[in-house]
């Protein structure tokens, strides 16, 4: 049970975080627009490869800081709760810009949209903060360890959270592009509610 849970949170947090518009995710719009969704869902599969090992990576530092953390609870939880709101503020108060895909050159096999991802997935150097601070989080409320494979089912969580979000980019991707403006503006607003709700429950376990 206690990896389906770690596997769901996971999946959860990968996907509402991959929703954001942004690099990785306007190019896969532009893949699938131009060469199919086999060609968009290699790309996907590749980015999601490198953010399982990244996230990996993180939650196994934060899993190891666990002494720290004890030692240091109070600190530690109120940097959280500084963290999540500087989060949602940053989801509040940013504006995501349209990509232009016309104009993006890519490659024209699965194999090479594949590495494409890889590649590019390695440039997006923020989700190590955001996994690192779910990390740090949920290894305080238990649900992460330190035993490899909780960890691994973690991170496969993750891996395939961000494969959904893609596929979802590749199947709305003509819609989302009508609309950019007003879906950017109100995911932004959903996702700025959830890091807000997380530095709430975070500040009730402080002073409770």
């Amino acid at each position: 049970m206690e990896y389906l849970v770690a596997l769901g949170i996971a999946f959860g947090f990968s996907f509402v975080g991959m929703l954001p518009p942004g690099m990785l995710n306007m190019t896969v719009i532009g893949l699938s627009m131009k060469k199919g969704f086999k060609v968009a869902l290699f790309f996907a599969i590749g980015a999601a490869i490198v953010e399982f090992f990244q996230s990996l990576l993180v939650i196994k530092f934060a899993d190891s800081a666990q002494s720290f953390l004890d030692e240091y609870e109070l600190y530690v939880n109120w940097t959280a709760v500084v963290i999540l709101i500087a989060l949602g503020l940053s989801f509040l108060f940013t504006k995501q810009k349209k990509e232009n895909i016309e104009e993006k050159k890519v490659e024209g096999n699965a194999m090479s949209a594949l590495v494409k991802g890889i590649t590019l997935a390695f440039a997006n150097v923020l989700v190590y903060a955001f996994w690192l601070v779910q990390g740090i989080y949920w290894t305080q409320k238990g649900v992460l360890y330190n035993e490899w494979p909780i960890l691994i089912t973690f991170s496969f969580g993750i891996f395939l959270g961000s494969v959904a979000a893609y596929v979802v980019y590749i199947l709305l991707g003509e819609k989302i592009l009508s609309k950019f403006d007003s879906f950017a503006r109100n995911l932004n607003k959903i996702l700025a509610g959830i890091f807000f709700l997380l530095a709430a429950l975070q500040l009730s376990q402080i002073i409770f």
